[in-house]
């Protein structure tokens, strides 16, 4: 067994034990973590404070009875491949989801650099139909202007690390307000992915 595999293999073995603290010295320290946009904690995750906050513990809270159960392990060069399924109950709906997935793990020195996440996130909403999540309820982006916003991120991540984590190229090059409000006004997704970055920043 390779390396890479033991370790990935590792990483399954210990969130199925809840034992989170053996996890952190897997990832390595700016990790990209990315999550199916389509799931309550969907979208892009650097380092592996954020990952602990906003994946992990936000699975703990949403899902009951939460399972992720590999049946297929794959590896490619740098890449590890796992094939399986997950299963749960969503806490606020009770509605139970069964749903396959596949990850993409980059390693690198021994420490997991980038996750990919694929899966049906459309199993995902069924589930959680019919119930209000925290975001309904107090919308956070409610009475917010998109300028205030890129003023906020400004302020906590400067230009560079807004670029880092949002990978739009006016926040790299031209780096200039205007611009980038212009940017954001015309195409949707690069708005959604600044506002979803401004509400994981508030949080926390």
């Amino acid at each position: 067994m390779s390396k890479n595999l033991e370790i990935v293999q590792n990483l399954y073995n210990y969130i199925e034990a809840k034992e989170f603290e053996n996890i952190r010295p897997l990832f390595h320290k700016n990790i990209k973590w990315n999550q199916m946009k389509g799931l309550i904690n969907g979208g892009n995750y650097v380092g592996a404070d954020e990952v602990f906050q906003y994946v992990f513990t936000e699975f703990e809270n949403e899902w009951a009875d939460w399972k992720t159960e590999v049946k297929e392990f794959l590896e490619v060069g740098d890449d590890v491949i796992t094939v399986g399924s997950y299963s749960g109950t969503f806490k606020k709906s009770g509605k139970k989801m069964e749903a396959e997935f596949m990850h993409r793990y980059t390693l690198n020195a021994g420490a997991v650099t980038i996750f990919q996440q694929y899966t049906d996130t459309g199993l995902f909403a069924k589930a959680m139909k019919g119930a209000k999540t925290q975001a309904q309820l107090n919308n956070p982006l409610h009475g917010i202007s998109l300028k205030e916003i890129l003023e906020y991120l400004l302020a906590e991540y400067d230009w560079d690390g807004l670029a880092r984590r949002v990978n739009i190229n006016c926040f790299k090059s031209n780096q200039t307000i205007n611009s980038s409000l212009n940017f954001l006004r015309k195409y949707d997704w690069a708005r959604e992915e600044v506002e979803f970055l401004y509400i994981k920043s508030i949080k926390n």
